[in-house]
């Protein structure tokens, strides 16, 4: 039969898992019925993109500055990942980094949805993270919430200041209900020409713009400050400006290489509450 390219988007962005605001288990034969492919197929293709992961994780164990990021986890840890698509996608970094930590007995929980922002995301906390009582959460949001429906100059889908307390009220949250090391990633950027021109992008009426991107992840800097988190700052990893070959095709969405890159600089570029934006 084969898989169309959009059912391989939307099976790669998982977005069958929408439904998971209920916390609602979608076994996988409701799955394949959701995208009109047989069982079998969508696992061979799943298995497929898990097993390129797994070659990625290798290549990445290999690095130098694999083994000081990895030793901060212990077995029998829980580490949470709570984000948009650019986390749930199937080549995240969250998911190569799954392959490197559950064989050090570490559990991984990816609690990312495609078109999250962070007002989901202190839903899902407060109503069905915390209770996991995670020993590590990674928070990563704001593409979403930076979008413009309608006219370029249109309000923000999440205003700054509301995008800034969610944030802190996720922190919060975890602070205050678990022991959990806590560590916020900025927004990546995207490629405006290629985002401009994308046909879905353009028939949802949707504008996204690096300054405002940007300036979200100031606003992550500023937090992460306040609150003495960790933070990452992944603005500039897939260049400045960002390189076309390092995105989906829709110039929006890290690829293979992009959320590799991403995680490289996780590793590389994790910045304490004293470190400076």
């Amino acid at each position: 039969m084969g898989l169309t390219t959009d059912q391989q988007f939307a099976i790669d962005f998982n977005l069958h898992e929408l439904s998971a605001q209920a916390g609602l288990h979608i076994p996988p034969n409701a799955e394949a019925q959701i995208y009109g492919v047989p069982e079998d197929e969508i696992a061979a293709y799943q298995a497929g993109v898990d097993a390129q992961n797994a070659a990625t994780a290798r290549d990445i164990e290999a690095l130098p500055e694999a083994a000081a990021f990895l030793a901060r986890f212990s077995a029998g840890q829980r580490v949470l990942f709570l984000g948009d698509s650019i986390t749930t996608y199937r080549y995240s970094y969250a998911r190569v980094l799954r392959h490197l930590l559950e064989p050090r007995g570490v559990s991984v929980s990816n609690r990312a949805y495609s078109g999250y922002t962070s007002m989901h995301g202190v839903e899902l906390t407060y109503t069905q993270c915390i209770d996991a009582q995670p020993d590590n959460v990674f928070v990563k949001y704001g593409v979403n919430d930076s979008k413009r429906f309608g006219a370029a100059d249109s309000p923000f889908f999440v205003g700054v200041d509301e995008y800034a307390s969610n944030i802190r009220m996720i922190v919060r949250g975890f602070q205050q209900h678990t022991k959990a090391r806590i560590t916020l990633l900025t927004p990546t950027l995207l490629v405006e020409p290629v985002v401009a021109a994308d046909e879905v992008i353009r028939s949802l009426r949707i504008h996204w713009f690096n300054r405002d991107l940007s300036a979200r992840g100031s606003v992550i800097a500023e937090i992460a400050q306040a609150m003495g988190v960790e933070w990452v700052d992944l603005r500039a990893c897939l260049g400045d400006p960002p390189e076309v070959s390092l995105y989906c095709a829709d110039g929006l969405h890290p690829n293979v290489e992009g959320e590799k890159r991403m995680l490289i600089t996780m590793m590389n570029g994790t910045r304490h509450a004293s470190s400076h934006p």
